[in-house]
């Protein structure tokens, strides 16, 4: 079925200029008396909220609809959505209320709004959606449909997205000092973990938190680091809110330079001039103007590299205030230590709390990338090491183990299924040492396994498919990942042919060489 609802526009408002209409247009509005005049529009109350773009967007504006929405972007942050009333195109009225235009450019096309809302959505998170390479919108423009269908999939529908309850106000960060950090094992309840891992997990990160370090947490795939790393973010954000206003999470990337996490130059909308855009890490310091405190979670961080892709942050990340070869408002652009700071930044500003910490993830499998960090960064994290259960030696053991975690995750499987699944986790973790998968993965075999016909063939070959599909991924650019596929092949409990078969196509091992 054709989607028929509301279109959502991008429209940044990244220079002074831009900011300052945006305010007095958008937030507050404008008297009637001052619009009336100039349009033949009429309105049904005495404070008229509008925005407007130059002429050379025309083709973009004229798309917009009563019912669309807005939605408003600045510093690496869409902070507010509004639902469009009407359009308009009226260069008079342009002029009279946006009078500091760019020569020559006035916003004639006119867009009526309802009352915004504050969002505070990651411009990440819509653009990832989206599919775009890049994280800021350059200029007035739609979103395109692969957007559109993600955040109605994510939120359930836009008018939801755009007009969910408004964020409270902030109070205000404290960014002097930091608090002392108890994490409780509770705060990671939505993770299954044997004896008492969670404890100690959690025991180990809060003593990293107060001894004032980062944190990555280490392990093989599917042992829980991120939704760990999520969940004690979200436990900070909740408990300790006079020193956190929320969390990001983001996925690093072999593309990654300092533009992705301290910022850049990108040209402003209006006139074209260069403006500088905070990037990942800055914009967890301040939004908007105002001071944040946000927790960034980096998944899979080896994957950057490292020296290229945090830069300066080498410096901050040690504990020194650190100035940025960029410049906002013709003064440079500085990211100062909570600890030594006193007042309210100014727009070149930017103060790291005391408190904040970037979390990141990385698989052990992955673990020689750590040699590429240089002492100074290494020596600011502390590495917590998230272990994948023992899988018994014995069948039975086994099916207990698998079992344990079906019931925890409510997933129906029979014994012998169970078993099956048992047999290939433990030859994937046996074939080769320190080179184990965790109860994540299991977890999407036995998904896979649950939608299987009862029959032995047809469970071997679903199985055997289930391995291909999540455990062939994580054996990528593994030495003597052959050795593996060979284990798992030999069990008996899949098809060994079509296994080997889909293995040299796809970890390009030839398994009688490479095992």
């Amino acid at each position: 079925m054709t989607y028929d609802g509301p279109g959502v526009f991008r429209a940044p408002y990244g220079n002074d200029d831009a900011l300052e209409n945006f305010h007095r247009t958008v937030l507050d509005g404008v008297e009637i008396e001052t619009v009336a005049p100039h349009t033949e529009v009429t309105f049904d109350n005495d404070v008229v909220r509008l925005w407007g773009t130059k002429e050379t967007v025309e083709s973009s504006w004229s798309n917009v609809s009563p019912g669309d929405y807005l939605i408003f972007y600045r510093d690496g942050t869409y902070t507010h959505a509004v639902e469009v009333l009407g359009t308009e195109k009226n260069e008079d009225l342009g002029r009279q209320i946006w009078p500091n235009h760019e020569a020559d450019k006035p916003w004639i096309c006119i867009v009526y709004l309802d009352v915004p809302t504050r969002i505070d959505v990651d411009s990440s998170l819509v653009h990832g959606l989206a599919g775009y390479d890049i994280d800021y919108p350059m200029g007035f423009s739609p979103l395109n449909d692969m957007g559109i269908g993600g955040l109605r999939g994510k939120y359930g529908s836009i008018e939801q997205f755009a007009t969910g309850p408004e964020r409270e106000t902030l109070p205000d960060i404290e960014v002097v000092s930091a608090p002392s950090i108890t994490i409780p094992p509770e705060a990671i309840s939505e993770l299954y973990f044997p004896n008492k891992q969670k404890q100690e997990i959690t025991s180990q990160i809060s003593t990293a938190i107060n001894a004032g370090k980062h944190v990555v947490l280490t392990g093989p795939p599917g042992t829980g680091k991120t939704e760990i790393a999520r969940l004690v973010c979200e436990y900070l954000a909740s408990e300790y809110g006079d020193h956190y206003t929320g969390y990001q999470t983001t996925t690093a990337t072999a593309d990654w330079s300092t533009f992705e996490t301290v910022g850049g130059y990108m040209p402003d909308e209006g006139d074209g001039d260069l403006q500088f855009e905070p990037g990942q890490v800055l914009r967890r310091f301040k939004r908007d103007g105002v001071q944040q405190n946000e927790p960034l979670i980096v998944d899979e961080i080896n994957r950057a590299d490292i020296d290229k892709a945090f830069g300066q942050l080498f410096t901050l990340l040690s504990g020194h205030a650190v100035q940025l070869p960029y410049k906002r408002a013709g003064r440079e652009i500085e990211v100062k230590l909570g600890e030594n700071f006193e007042g309210t930044p100014e727009a070149h500003e930017y103060v790291m709390p005391a408190s904040w910490r970037l979390f990141a993830t990385m698989n052990s499998y992955d673990k020689t990338s750590l040699y590429e960090l240089s002492y100074a960064f290494m020596r600011r994290f502390a590495f917590v090491h998230i272990d994948a259960p023992s899988v018994p030696e014995d069948e039975a053991g086994q099916t207990a183990l698998v079992g344990e975690y079906a019931n925890v995750w409510e997933i129906t499987a029979d014994e012998d299924s169970l078993r099956a699944v048992g047999i290939v986790w433990h030859a994937t973790n046996t074939a080769v040492q320190n080179r184990n998968i965790g109860p994540a993965i299991i977890k999407d075999l036995l998904s896979h396994l649950e939608q299987a016909p009862r029959d032995p063939e047809a469970r071997r070959r679903v199985l055997t498919r289930a391995v291909v599909s999540y455990v062939f991924p994580q054996l990528e650019g593994v030495p003597r990942r052959g050795r593996v596929v060979e284990r798992i092949a030999s069990t008996g409990v899949v098809d060994g042919k079509e296994l080997r078969r889909s293995a040299g196509e796809i970890l390009a091992v030839d398994l009688e060489q490479d095992g």
